[in-house]
């Protein structure tokens, strides 16, 4: 009796599926970047990753999973960029410092600031209650993580006053990003003197929240 299933056969089956991933991942990382959240699907982003119709659902459950994939990925890149820092010495760390630090990092990933906006949205949406617990819980961690790395550089920080300067400054980035990199005519409409008051640059609001939660 001959084998019922190929190996090789298999083998090239999962390979085809995992490029497939890889190439949806590519195009939802630009398509959330460059488009409205809400005019997304993941059949228009299965096109623009040239997949054929409908394998963009077998690889990724509904539109809220292949976001939040994106955006962990790209999270974990500044958590990792910031831990490397934290961690790269022993020396104090003034409170001065480490909000610099934090700001420019942080606007210096225009793609994760403008991913951070429908974030919260998101997450209320989604109807997979498990992923939304999984995301929380692995983002507890990191930001968990790192809150204990700068309490150890900065004398006199508490962790959880860390942990509160890292959690808001992404909060503090997915409000103003609309704002400080303003496109369409939310852009146009803030290049009148008027309208000014509501201009906010980014970088200088992070460093002033992460200054007061770690002077508190």
């Amino acid at each position: 009796m001959g084998k019922l299933i190929d190996p090789a056969r298999a083998k090239r089956a999962k390979r085809a599926r995992e490029e497939r991933a890889a190439r949806i991942l590519e195009a939802a990382g630009k398509a959330f970047v460059r488009d409205p959240y809400f005019e997304l699907t993941l059949d228009s982003i299965g096109r623009q990753a040239g997949v054929k119709q409908g394998q963009a659902t077998l690889a990724f459950r509904s539109l809220e999973e292949l976001y939040m994939t994106v955006l962990r990925g790209r999270l974990n890149e500044w958590y990792d960029e910031l831990e490397a820092q934290m961690t790269a010495s022993e020396d104090p760390l003034a409170v001065d410092e480490m909000a610099d630090l934090v700001a420019t990092s942080l606007t210096g990933r225009p793609d994760l600031t403008r991913m951070l906006g429908p974030l919260h949205m998101v997450l209320e949406v989604h109807e997979d209650g498990v992923q939304v617990h999984q995301f929380y819980q692995w983002q507890l961690a990191r930001l968990t993580t790192l809150a204990d790395a700068t309490a150890r550089r900065i004398a006199g920080v508490d962790r959880w006053d860390a942990f509160d300067a890292l959690y808001r400054s992404q909060l503090v980035a997915a409000t103003i990003h609309p704002l400080d990199r303003p496109v369409g005519n939310l852009a146009v409409d803030l290049m009148a003197e008027e309208h000014q008051v509501f201009a906010l640059d980014m970088e200088s609001e992070i460093a002033r929240v992460v200054r007061e939660c770690l002077k508190a």
